[in-house]
């Protein structure tokens, strides 16, 4: 019969597990269009931001994106 360790244990790695399963399902975030998603500057290929505040503005005006 299992012990009170052994079934926190169990569900220790139930929860992560689900953890782990929902962050790899979950949307990469925004593409990037070559301007950035904040402030509208040009941009090079492959960024979403020009700077960390411009990223850190979008993300607290677009929360779970």
């Amino acid at each position: 019969m299992a012990d009170q360790i052994d079934i926190a244990q169990e569900r220790e790695q139930t929860d992560t597990a689900r953890a782990i399963n929902a962050a790899r399902r979950a949307p990469p975030g925004p593409a990037a269009q070559g301007r950035c998603l904040q402030c509208d500057m040009p941009l090079n290929e492959g960024r979403r931001w020009c700077d960390a505040a411009c990223r850190d503005d979008w993300q607290r005006e677009h929360p779970g994106q």
